[in-house]
C-alpha cells in the first residue's frame, strides 16, 4: 500500500490505516526507537504511541512524506521515553547528559521555526535534484539513521560505493545550502 493510500485511509478515519502504517513502518520505528530506549518493550511502547499520534494528527495534518512524519514522531517518542526513564527521581541521572548531547533543542522563537521550515524545504528541493540511488542512500543514512554497512547490504552494493555517495552528496548539499544562503 502506498503512503498516499495510507494517508487517505487516515483521512477517512478508517482503522485499517493504523494497521497499514504499522505493517509498513513498524520495523523502521523499532530500529529507531531501540537507539534511544533500553528495552524492546519500551521501543514497542514508542511504536504504539506513534500509531496513536498518527491517528490523532493526520486528519488535520497532511504530511508530504508519511515516512518522514513517522520517523520524526518515533524519534520524539523514544527520546521522551528515555528522558522520562532516566529522570533523577528514578535514579538514572547519567543517561540524561548523553541524551542532551544527541538531541536537538526545539526551536524557541517564531523566527527559529520559520528558519527550520525553510531549511527543510531547501533540503527537500536539493534531494529532488539527486539521482535515485544517491537520494535513497542519503535518506537511509540521515533520516532513517541506517549505518553505511547496513545500507550496502540492504541494496546489494559495496560499502565503498555507499561511503563515496554519501561524501559526494554531503559536499553537494553544503554547496547548495551556501548558494541558498543557509551557510
Amino acid at each position: 500500500m502506498t503512503d498516499q493510500q495510507i494517508i487517505a485511509l487516515f483521512q477517512a478515519r478508517d482503522e485499517c490505516a493504523v494497521e497499514a502504517a504499522c505493517e509498513k513502518y513498524r520495523a523502521s520505528c523499532m530500529r529507531i526507537a531501540m537507539k534511544y530506549v533500553p528495552s524492546a518493550e519500551d521501543a514497542e511502547e514508542c511504536v504504539n504511541d506513534v500509531m496513536l499520534k498518527l491517528w490523532q494528527q493526520i486528519p488535520p495534518a497532511v504530511p508530504d512524506s508519511l515516512e518522514a512524519f513517522i520517523v520524526t514522531l518515533t524519534r520524539r517518542a523514544a527520546v521522551d521515553r528515555a528522558r522520562t526513564a532516566s529522570a533523577e527521581k528514578r535514579g538514572g541521572r547519567a543517561e540524561t547528559v548523553a541524551l542532551d548531547d544527541v538531541s536537538v533543542p526545539a526551536p524557541e522563537t517564531v523566527e527559529d521555526i520559520l528558519h527550520q521550515k525553510e531549511l527543510t524545504k531547501a533540503v527537500e528541493r536539493f534531494l529532488d535534484t539527486l539521482s535515485d540511488d544517491a537520494q535513497t542512500i542519503f535518506v537511509e543514512r540521515f533520516r532513517n539513521e541506517t549505518k553505511p554497512r547496513e545500507i550496502a547490504r540492504k541494496f546489494g552494493i559495496s560499502g565503498a560505493y555507499v561511503r563515496k555517495s554519501l561524501m559526494q552528496t554531503r559536499r553537494k548539499l553544503k554547496q547548495y545550502l551556501k548558494e541558498e544562503g543557509f551557510l
